[in-house]
């Protein structure tokens, strides 16, 4: 299922209203989250310059104040910094536009306009919205499985469900964490022998221009309430078995050749050695017998040269 609708960049929560009836000033206190990094605009009034007299914006940032107006009668004013200025719609509607918005530009925004025949006064607390870190997974509780599907460090809370047909079952889990951002789970629980190929978990927050989805992998649960996991990750851990296997049997082969090698130099060397020792050594046993021969044949010639045979 695709979810192609875009969530507004601005999250507004109205925490109390009150209308006007016969000319007696609007009062509203409300929330607005805009993400960091991006241009943000406050409204505080749907009415036009065609009926307005003057727009005021009174801020307060850290305990230091600073004011922008507009008058149909008197000069703009604007001692703000960070670019905050007052603009128009096309159809004459007067906002704030702050530029590059960021944790520096939080703080209290305070509207007043002027009208004909009315007031209104608006209280905006602006925060900036951290986008939180989605995850899920597959966890055991009191002896029981359920699917988590987390959204942790969101500012404001992120909303998460699981799509699927059944409803039950599900429960909600709200963290507040000290950096007042915080973490929502939505807790599944898992019947025995339940099995599917994924589920789904859907969840929307105003950092985010839609919702983001994330899957957890296939699972099945036995009847004793055992889960097996993700077949993917099992099939990839066998597969680094089996590598870690193939590559220690290279390196062994690779060392035996080299010792191999090594054996068979070392041996044919002594074969060398031995049949170089055993030349000299029939050498030195024929060198005596030579001598002794010539030494032989020198006393028989001078003997037969003295008889003169």
């Amino acid at each position: 299922m695709e979810h192609s609708w875009i969530l507004s960049a601005v999250y507004l929560l109205v925490v109390s209203a009150a209308v006007t009836r016969n000319g007696v000033a609007v009062i509203q206190i409300q929330s607005e989250y805009f993400a960091v990094g991006k241009d943000a605009n406050i409204s505080c009034s749907n009415r036009t310059w065609s009926d307005a007299l003057h727009f005021i914006w009174k801020i307060n940032i850290s305990g230091v104040n600073c004011l922008i107006s507009e008058s149909t009668k008197n000069p703009p004013h604007n001692n703000c910094t960070g670019g905050k200025t007052l603009r128009n719609t096309t159809n004459g509607e007067s906002y704030l536009h702050i530029p590059d918005f960021g944790v520096k530009d939080e703080g209290t925004y305070k509207c007043e306009g002027v009208f004909r025949g009315g007031a209104e006064q608006v209280i905006i607390t602006v925060q900036a919205a951290v986008p939180p870190v989605l995850s899920t997974s597959l966890e055991r509780d009191g002896g029981q499985w359920f699917a988590v599907c987390s959204a942790a460090g969101g500012k404001p809370a992120a909303k998460v469900s699981w799509e699927m047909s059944r409803s039950s079952g599900v429960t909600e889990r709200s963290t507040p964490n000290a950096d007042k951002s915080v973490t929502v789970e939505s807790w599944l629980h898992l019947q025995n022998n339940d099995t599917m190929d994924k589920l789904i978990c859907v969840a929307s927050q105003p950092s985010w221009t839609k919702e983001s989805i994330l899957e957890l992998g296939a699972w099945s649960l036995s009847r004793e309430g055992s889960a097996f996991k993700w077949t993917i990750p099992l099939i990839i851990g066998c597969l680094l078995i089996i590598l870690s296997a193939a590559i220690f049997s290279y390196a062994a082969r690779k060392h035996l050749r080299k010792f191999s090698l090594f054996i068979n130099l070392c041996c044919k060397s002594d074969g060398t050695s031995s049949t170089e020792s055993k030349q000299a050594q029939e050498v030195e046993e024929v060198e005596p017998y030579e001598s002794y021969v010539q030494r032989v044949n020198s006393i028989y010639n001078s003997s037969a040269d003295l008889f003169g045979v």
